[in-house]
C-alpha cells in the first residue's frame, strides 16, 4: 500500500509548520523587545533590523501569517459543516488569494515599491 500526499495532508502540514514558525518568532520578538532597556544595544539592534536580510525575513513573516490565517479560515469553514468535497477548491482559493496578498504586501516591505 502506497500513501499519496493529498491536498488535505499538504494543508495540514503547512498549517503545522507555519504555526510552529510563528511561535518561534514570538520568542525572537520578545528578545528584541527586551533590548528596549539598553539604548546602546537597542541602536545596534535597530541598525541590524534595517539590513536587506531582515527585510526579507519580514516578508517571510508576512507569508507565514497569511498562510496560517487563510488555512485556519479554511479549516474553520470545514469544521462548521462545509462539505469536505470543497476542501481542495478551498485550499486553492486560499492559496491564490494568499499569494496575491503576499506579493502586494512583500513589495513595500522589501523596498521594491516605496
Amino acid at each position: 500500500m502506497r500513501y499519496r500526499l493529498q491536498t488535505g495532508s499538504f494543508a495540514w502540514l503547512i498549517h503545522r509548520l507555519t504555526g510552529i514558525s510563528l511561535t518561534l518568532y514570538i520568542f525572537l520578538h520578545l528578545y528584541v523587545l527586551s533590548a528596549l532597556r539598553d539604548p546602546a544595544h537597542y541602536e545596534a539592534l535597530m541598525k541590524t533590523m534595517r539590513t536587506p536580510l531582515v527585510r526579507l525575513l519580514d516578508a517571510g513573516l508576512l507569508g507565514l501569517v497569511i498562510g496560517h490565517g487563510f488555512n485556519g479560515f479554511r479549516l474553520t469553514l470545514i469544521d462548521m459543516g462545509i462539505s469536505t468535497k470543497l476542501q481542495k477548491p478551498l485550499f486553492w482559493v486560499a492559496f491564490v488569494v494568499g499569494a496575491l496578498l503576499f506579493i502586494l504586501g512583500a513589495l513595500p516591505i522589501t523596498g521594491v515599491i516605496q
